[in-house]
């Protein structure tokens, strides 16, 4: 009796359904010892990494004194106020400063009479003890009382110059073009020699800022100087940077000169500073919670192509809020988002999939 078709059909397809079965291998499930991680690809920071914040100094304060102890008797400026050489600021009281004037011309036109009389007693003498009408000790004594006579009125022309002095330093005076940028005491304010009264900011406007230990900046590097709430920038030349740097920060200061048409910005105000130079080395941007630390030595866990990680050590070149920028990274490779402690090197992970956006 002959099998229909149909029935042939089907009692072929089993046996190669269940050999098919058979045959296929279990879908792979992963280690169960796998840690799983965010993984984040990083890359090199563009010109952000040529850009500091900054802070608008003069490029000298000095301050302002009397040079000689007095009650303060007017201000004649304010704070923000532009000044020039030579214009009188301030002046203390003169009541005794021109008492002390007169007095000391007074002794002085009385040395000086007791100098003309003096003088006039020693040449009568002279040539009297050779025909006996006085003795050769009385002629010296009166010479000698003429020389004294005439040392006096020294010493009373230098008293003359000297109250004069101080009656001038009454006045205080710029000592070069500024801007005051403080009022230290009042008038009515009893002041000491050498006590400050004003400050004065002095010289072209500069930037102040802060880099890394490690950055090499040569004098004359130039930037561009953004000013917020203005669309035109400024240019600055970098004037000096500090030789050493802080030993908490590692980061040095360095001081731009402002240059260019437009108005400065006020002194103490924030500016963001872009330098016009290539840095050495490439600097890649990650997260902050990337970064791990072992007795001060960044690192960061790099994910190898085997998806085992690797410990990879890092310098900061500066911090960005939430992130940072570091060398020691190649543009493009991956790196473990957050730094857990209990990370080791060579261990096997595993990539949640899920990428922060600190771009």
């Amino acid at each position: 009796m002959s099998i229909p078709c149909r029935h042939r059909f089907v009692a072929i397809l089993l046996p190669m359904s269940a050999l098919a079965s058979c045959s296929s291998s279990p879908q792979q499930q992963p280690e169960r010892n796998l840690t799983i991680v965010d993984v984040v690809p990083v890359h090199v920071a563009g010109d952000a990494l040529r850009q500091f914040s900054g802070v608008v100094r003069p490029f000298r304060e000095t301050m302002l004194a009397f040079k000689r102890p007095g009650r303060l008797l007017t201000l004649t400026v304010q704070v923000g106020d532009t000044v020039r050489a030579g214009q009188v600021l301030g002046r203390l009281g003169r009541a005794e400063a021109v008492a002390g004037v007169a007095q000391a011309q007074a002794e002085l036109d009385a040395a000086m009479a007791d100098t003309r009389a003096a003088q006039d007693a020693a040449d009568r003498s002279r040539g009297l003890d050779g025909v006996g009408a006085l003795s050769s000790a009385d002629v010296r004594q009166r010479a000698l009382a003429a020389r004294a006579a005439e040392a006096k009125v020294a010493a009373a022309a230098a008293a003359v110059r000297r109250s004069r002095d101080m009656l001038s330093d009454a006045v205080l005076v710029a000592p070069q073009d500024g801007v005051i940028t403080a009022r230290l005491a009042e008038p009515g304010n009893v002041v000491d020699a050498g006590g400050a009264v004003l400050k004065l900011a002095s010289g072209p406007p500069e930037i102040e800022i802060h880099v890394p230990a490690d950055l090499e900046m040569r004098a004359g590097t130039m930037a561009d100087v953004h000013i917020p709430d203005r669309r035109t920038s400024l240019t600055a030349r970098l004037r000096l940077v500090s030789p050493e740097s802080d030993a908490a920060s590692h980061l040095r200061d360095a001081r731009f000169v402002l240059n260019g048409a437009g108005s400065s910005p006020p002194y103490n105000s924030i500016v963001r500073l872009a330098l016009r130079t290539t840095m050495p080395d490439q600097q890649i941007r990650v997260p902050l919670s990337a970064i791990a630390d072992v007795d001060r030595h960044p690192y960061v866990w790099k994910l190898q192509p085997d998806k085992r990680i690797r410990r990879q050590p890092v310098r900061i070149a500066a911090w960005l809020g939430r992130d940072a920028l570091v060398i020691g990274l190649r543009d493009g490779q991956s790196i473990v988002a957050t730094a857990a402690d209990t990370l080791v090197d060579g261990q096997n992970v595993l990539d949640a999939g899920i990428e922060p956006g600190f771009h």
